[in-house]
């Protein structure tokens, strides 16, 4: 068993808890999410990140074929920077933001975040981290919340402005488990 606790655990877009401890096994099934408002004594054995702890960054273009890709996101607004284009606009619309970085790389991952985050201003990190990780989830019928059971590696968004919700030119983003 592992436990790691952060400021803010993105759970769902609806379910963001502060001050969490994630409890997984050995294959990286959650058996444990709880606050540490909720307890009399500070968890044991915990590891302590600064940041957001969410589930793993999903990429559709690793799942499924190219030809797929567009019938799937048929409901969403899509960017895939799996092939980078410069001073990219993403704009804010009436559907969910799905961003797709072709890649389990953290390194490219990061890269291509750090080109991107002035296009990403206008966004919440919430609605940032559901792009990279809750609705990619749902749209390929993986369990999209962070919850109990739900085996997943964690990613830590570090460098983020709390306060304001928002990127900064420093966020990265980094596995845990």
């Amino acid at each position: 068993m592992i436990r790691i606790g952060s400021q803010l655990t993105f759970c769902s877009p609806q379910n963001i808890i502060k001050r969490t401890v994630v409890e997984q096994d050995e294959q990286n099934r959650v058996t444990s999410i709880f606050s540490l408002d909720d307890i009399n004594v500070e968890s044991e054995q915990t590891v302590f990140y600064d940041g957001i702890l969410s589930a793993e960054i999903i990429s559709i273009k690793q799942h499924t074929s190219t030809k797929d890709i567009e019938s799937l996101v048929a409901n969403y607004n899509y960017f895939d920077f799996s092939e980078l284009i410069p001073d990219c606009k993403i704009a804010q619309t009436d559907k969910q933001l799905v961003l797709d970085f072709g890649t389990n790389s953290f390194d490219k991952t990061n890269r291509i975040l750090s080109q991107i985050i002035p296009s990403l201003s206008t966004f919440s990190i919430f609605e940032i981290i559901a792009a990279c990780t809750y609705y990619p989830a749902s749209i390929l019928g993986i369990k999209p919340e962070l919850t109990e059971n739900r085996c997943t590696k964690l990613s830590l968004w570090e460098n983020v402005d709390l306060i304001n919700k928002c990127l900064t030119p420093g966020t990265k983003i980094r596995q845990i488990s």
